[in-house]
């Protein structure tokens, strides 16, 4: 299982971030906040974030999971899975995970071999 720690490279592209960010403005906003700050759903950025996900014991995806089957919130599984992995992209560059060439792929399998640490 791969470790996924600040300053750790690879895990999406700064393209893939960036349509993230589109789709997190479109979808995500008025729940998550434009700082991914929450309110009135959970943060997805800062030391409340981190605390949960990036623990040592949850994969990406375990996140991809929630997001994928729970969001939007008001319809949920409305976007296409590489959507959802563009968003996810976004969600680890907000974070402060760093970029490499490869872009985060939608897949289950690939998901669940990388494992947020803390910081």
């Amino acid at each position: 299982m791969l470790a996924a720690a600040e300053g750790d490279s690879g895990l999406y592209s700064e393209d893939q971030a960036l349509r993230g960010q589109r789709l997190y403005e479109q979808y995500c906003t008025s729940c998550h906040g434009p700082r991914l700050e929450g309110s009135p759903g959970a943060p997805l950025a800062g030391a409340t974030f981190l605390s949960r996900w990036a623990d040592g014991q949850h994969t990406l995806d375990d996140l991809f999971y929630i997001i994928r089957t729970l969001m939007p919130y008001n319809e949920p599984g409305k976007l296409a899975k590489q959507q959802y992995a563009d968003i996810l992209a976004y969600v680890l560059k907000v974070n402060g995970y760093t970029a490499g060439s490869a872009e985060l792929p939608p897949s289950t399998a690939v998901l669940k071999t990388v494992t947020l640490q803390p910081r």
